[in-house]
C-alpha cells in the first residue's frame, strides 16, 4: 500500500504478514530477515544423492548462482560455474529436487545462527557478511 505524501515523495506502505511455514526454521536467530521474491530454481544436477540415492538439500545451506543458466546449487568453494560466490541461504525445510528443477525460497539477508548453516565456509561468510548477522 504505497502512499504518496504532500511533499511529492513516495512512501512504501510496508506490511508485515506473518507466514506459517509449516517447517522449522532453525537456523533463523531472529524474526527478520528477507527472502528473495519469486523464489529461485534449484538445479538437481548442482546436488549429490544421499546413501539413500536421494537429492536433499537441506534447509539452511548456503547457495550459490550458476551464471550460465540463472539457476542456483549449493555453495561449493571450488566449482567454476558462479556457485563458488555465495548468494544467500535456502529458506526452506529439508527440499527434494531428484524429480528436476526446483523452486524454493532464498534468504538474501538477516540474521542465523552460523553452527546450523551447512556450507559455510569463511570465504562464504566474508562474501553473506554485508547482509548477514552470523551468530
Amino acid at each position: 500500500m504505497a502512499q504518496y505524501n504532500s511533499g511529492g515523495g513516495y512512501t512504501p506502505g510496508y506490511r508485515h504478514d506473518p507466514i506459517d511455514l509449516g517447517y522449522q526454521v532453525d537456523f533463523l536467530a531472529s524474526e527478520r530477515y528477507t527472502v528473495k521474491q519469486g523464489g529461485i530454481t534449484i538445479d538437481p544436477a548442482t546436488v549429490s544423492a544421499n546413501s539413500d540415492g536421494k537429492k536433499v538439500v537441506k534447509g539452511g545451506t548456503v547457495m550459490g548462482k550458476i551464471t550460465a543458466t540463472g539457476k542456483y546449487g549449493p555453495y561449493a568453494s571450488g566449482a567454476s560455474d558462479g556457485r563458488q560466490a555465495a548468494v544467500g541461504v535456502l529458506f526452506a525445510g529439508d527440499i527434494r529436487v531428484d524429480g528436476g528443477d526446483t523452486v524454493a525460497g532464498l534468504m538474501i539477508q538477516g540474521s542465523v545462527k552460523e553452527a546450523r548453516l551447512t556450507g559455510l565456509d569463511a570465504t562464504a561468510k566474508t562474501a553473506l557478511t554485508p547482509r548477514f548477522i552470523f551468530q
